[in-house]
């Protein structure tokens, strides 16, 4: 409410400052109406702004407005803010400021009279005349009598005349009134009660926030009064509230003892023709700082300090006793004290009108406590000891380790002077633990911070209560992916109708080759599944579709994030530490390991750093790691010379007990974990098609075609060889990139054209939009990575069509399938049966010609192998040295050129040709 308050005078200061040039808009004046109606009248009067105009009601001087005129605008003047900007600048500025303290107790909407119905009337309420009091009378005789005190003090019973009750107690009356009727009706009970309660009229005056008299009910007390005038103004006194009672005080009310100590001993009950008088506040001090409860406190006579720090609620535990800042404003100007609470003068420090009282934080150090960070049971800080040791802080790995924590590798992070230098010390924390006498169980000072890194242990799966939910999971993502699968075998099935005519699938089959189910045999649980290879476009049928889906060796494994993870962010900031702290003469301890490790990279050096600890930090060694060499090269500065040198040394004896000793690294040196030589990993190629026994086969460096094909019984009798597909994992990668840079080239071209044409009233045939689309297309194309090869030289044994294998490498040998495909810019693109005395002419005829667009003279045929033959222009026809052969694709491309010169156009739909004819050149 008091934030309320604050920003609604805020704004209108802003309105009256404007000189009417700011209209109130709609949402301003809903606010302003929110307001209590003591507020509107106070801030309108306060600001000069005629209420009438923000509440909706006429003006008391008429309905005639009198025109302002504007003030000159002035050039370059500063944006006017908008009621949103202006609302937010106002709520910025006020926050942060210090508030008067116990105000908002008091702040609510005006209400000039407060009836009363139900609420239960205390024994010591006092009668008074306008009370009512109910009675009735049961027994020998029934009557119900509701009768007011009238001016006199009296009830007026009709039966028996008046009794006088005014000034006594409710409890009092209650009592005298039963025995006056028992007395004089026998026979009868009476229950007395109160009912309508008097209205009395207090009056409010001073520093309230509407002024004013007030009807309220006898149960009235002090504080509801306040309440019920919509608060104090904050120029208003809370201590020293006086109740009058006919021009004499009768009570003197402190709100802080109500809000400070819940001492409500001063808050009377008031009396018809009562007056609060809020006197203005004489003297008031800004507390902030570590108090729990800052704020601008009032003070009543001589204040300590200790006391004032009371009505902060406290001190906050980070608070500094030692120097606490008092600033005072004198007749000489500011004066500032420095007063030491921890002192019997500090806290007996007399604060005085207008002092600025400060506590200050205390510095954020670990003082005393050394702290435990990382993969631990409790994270924080702990009770140092002299003497202690790393397993006096972690005693147990059962109880205060996670399971995930890695015991090989952990650091102990220590400061070395008063810069607050760092160095690091590396131990195993296994052994530190298992066995205390052993001299990795360091000695640990204060302010040590030890540091305990991930293992990769999956939590979740191997300690977690999860099992049913991993299970329901598991079927929910076997199903998403059964309707993917079949979305997708939909597509390869339309796919394969469109460009293999003469080869059709059945829905079974088209679905059988991406989910894995062709047949279930009655008998056993053997199934065989038929898939399409993406790279050749083979249709592959094998006899098991029981294959795990387990990581291979490229894929990182969800163990090696975690630890790579944890390593990266808790070292990441030591060693920004220790490079911010190197010198000239102090170069960061930091050392570098590349190669055959699990976690490559730069790790702190350990004060006594050897290449082992080096080794154990980055992970320890990979698989493939060679033991005999690597590589130490090791930086010196010799004067203004820096000095490198590389050693060969053996991991063998670096890694030895006896060796160790004799490998101490320093600062900024680098070692380099070499790979066994011809070490191979996934070293594949799979053979698909017309081979005795298709499959998946691992080979060797150096191994040659011919070779893994005699491994594989060679071809069989239907195998067409001229027509095998080769592709290769490398050049794909390269085709990938290559796609990428053409379709960034066409939407270049795009976009000149469409720039020539605003600039050029020449006429174009080719819509920006329609080559768009091509490009789009492109963008969607992936790269197949083939390969032209001669199987049959490479059997025979050619040196040059024999190429050597590499890793990822894929062969189908087709099918003999005597079809020519003719696709392109012709009437019905087709499969047409192979006649070998057919030229090309008559198969583009046999497909009903070339259509208008088709540009013929650039007519070019994709052989089986996928090799280009570009026809002679002069007698191309009728060519007998290279005829036709089975499996050939005869291409007439788009006529590109027109007007446009899009020259990338005629690149994108070779390409988009061409990798249809990878999959249509494939006869099986």
């Amino acid at each position: 409410m008091m934030m309320k308050k604050t920003l609604t005078a805020s704004l209108f200061a802003m309105i009256s400052t404007s000189a009417i040039a700011f209209t109130p808009s709609a949402d301003q004046i809903a606010q302003f109406q929110k307001l209590p109606k003591s507020q509107q009248e106070q801030l309108a009067r306060q600001y000069g702004v005629d209420i009438s105009v923000l509440t909706g009601a006429s003006s008391s001087k008429g309905s005639a407005t009198k025109t302002v005129p504007q003030d000159p605008i002035r050039a370059n003047a500063p944006k006017e803010l908008s009621y949103d900007e202006q609302m937010k600048k106002l709520a910025e500025e006020e926050e942060g400021k210090l508030q008067p303290f116990g105000y908002e107790m008091f702040a609510g909407e005006v209400d000039t009279l407060t009836p009363v119905d139900n609420l239960p009337v205390p024994n010591d309420y006092k009668m008074a005349p306008g009370d009512e009091v109910a009675i009735q009378i049961y027994g020998k005789s029934s009557e119900e009598l509701n009768l007011v005190i009238d001016r006199k003090g009296r009830l007026n019973f009709p039966e028996f005349g008046p009794i006088a009750v005014s000034g006594q107690t409710f409890a009092d009356m209650q009592k005298h009134l039963t025995g006056i009727i028992k007395q004089k009706m026998l026979g009868v009970d009476v229950l007395v009660s109160m009912g309508a309660m008097r209205t009395m009229q207090v009056y409010v005056v001073g520093e309230a926030t509407q002024p004013g008299a007030y009807n309220v009910n006898g149960l009235t007390t002090v504080t509801q009064a306040l309440i019920a005038s919509g608060g104090i103004k904050e120029s208003g006194s809370l201590r020293h509230v006086e109740l009058k009672r006919k021009g004499k005080v009768v009570e003197r009310f402190d709100v802080y003892d109500l809000l400070l100590k819940g001492d409500s001993r001063s808050d009377v009950r008031l009396l018809s023709g009562d007056t609060l008088y809020i006197p203005t506040k004489n003297s008031s001090v800004e507390l902030d700082g570590a108090v729990k409860r800052p704020a601008i406190y009032e003070l009543k006579g001589k204040t300590t300090l200790s006391r004032l720090l009371s009505f902060g609620g406290g001190l906050q535990p980070n608070a500094f006793l030692s120097k606490i800042n008092i600033t005072r404003m004198g007749s000489n100007g500011y004066e500032q004290f420095t007063v030491d609470m921890s002192t019997s003068k500090g806290k007996n420090f007399i604060i005085k009108d207008g002092d600025k009282v400060v506590v200050s934080k205390a510095a954020e150090s670990l003082n005393n406590a050394v702290a435990l960070r990382g993969e631990v049971a409790r994270q924080g800080a702990y009770n140092f000891k002299k003497g202690m040791k790393v397993s006096d802080i972690v005693s147990s790995v059962r109880t205060d380790l996670k399971q995930s924590a890695d015991l090989n590798y952990a650091l102990i992070v220590r400061e070395i002077n008063k810069q607050r230098d760092i160095e690091v010390l590396q131990f195993n924390l296994g052994e530190a633990i298992a066995n205390p006498n052993s001299k990795e169980n360091l000695s640990l000072q204060e302010s040590d911070q030890i540091f305990v890194f991930n293992s990769g242990l999956d939590l979740e799966y191997w300690f977690g209560s999860y099992a049913d939910e991993r299970e329901q999971k598991r079927k929910e993502e076997e199903k998403k992916l059964a309707e993917q699968q079949l979305a997708q075998a939909q597509l390869y099935q339309n796919q394969a109708l469109s460009q293999h005519p003469s080869q059709s699938l059945s829905p079974q089959q088209g679905m059988n080759g991406v989910n894995g189910v062709n047949d279930l045999n009655a008998v056993g649980q053997q199934r065989s599944i038929e898939t399409i290879d993406a790279a050749t476009g083979a249709l592959i049928k094998t006899e098991s579709a029981t294959k795990l889906k387990t990581d291979d060796g490229d894929t990182v494994s969800k163990s090696e994030k975690l630890r790579q993870e944890s390593r990266e962010k808790l070292l990441t900031p030591i060693i920004d530490r220790l490079k911010s702290q190197a010198t000239l003469d102090n170069p960061a301890p930091l050392i570098e390991i590349s190669g055959a490790v699990k976690y490559p990279g730069i790790y702190p050096l350990s004060k006594t750093g050897t290449i082992k600890q080096v080794i154990t930090a980055a992970g320890g060694l990979t698989e493939e790691a060679y033991l005999d060499s690597a590589e130490w090269t090791v930086r010196d500065v010799n004067g203004s010379e820096l000095i490198t040198e590389q050693r060969k040394i053996s991991l063998r004896e670096a890694l030895s007990v006896d060796g160790e000793q004799n490998f101490t690294l320093t600062g900024q040196d680098r070692v380099i974990v070499k790979t066994k030589p011809n070490w191979q990993e996934g070293y594949t190629i799979e053979l698909q098609g017309e081979v005795m026994f298709p499959g998946t086969y691992s080979f060797t460096r150096g191994e040659t075609l011919q070779e893994v094909i005699e491994r594989a019984g060679g071809l069989t009798e239907y195998a067409y060889a001229d027509g095998s597909v080769f592709s290769r994992e490398r050049l794909k990668r390269l085709e990938e990139e290559r796609l990428k840079i053409l379709n960034m080239q066409l939407k270049q071209e795009i976009g000149n054209l469409a720039m020539r044409r605003q600039t050029s009233s020449a006429q174009y045939t080719t819509q920006p939009s329609d080559a768009l689309l091509i490009a789009d297309e492109l963008a969607k194309t992936e790269a197949m990575g083939r390969m032209v090869i001669s199987i049959p030289r490479a059997i025979e044994g050619d040196k040059i069509a024999n190429l050597m294998l590499e890793k990822g490498d894929k062969l189908y040998i087709p099918a003999r399938n005597p079809v020519i495909s003719i696709m392109g810019e012709v009437q019905f693109a087709s499969n047409q049966l192979f006649e070998p005395n057919m030229t090309v002419e008559e198969y583009i005829e046999a497909a009903g010609g070339t259509k208008k667009q088709a540009d013929t003279d650039r007519i070019y045929v994709v052989r089986a192998d996928g090799s280009v033959m570009i026809p002679n222009n002069s007698y191309w026809f009728s060519r007998s040295d290279k005829p036709l052969a089975p499996g050939d694709t005869i291409i007439v491309p788009l006529d590109t050129d027109y007007l446009d010169g899009l020259s990338t156009l005629t690149s994108a739909t070779q390409i988009l040709y061409q990798i249809g004819v990878a999959w249509s050149a494939i006869k099986d």
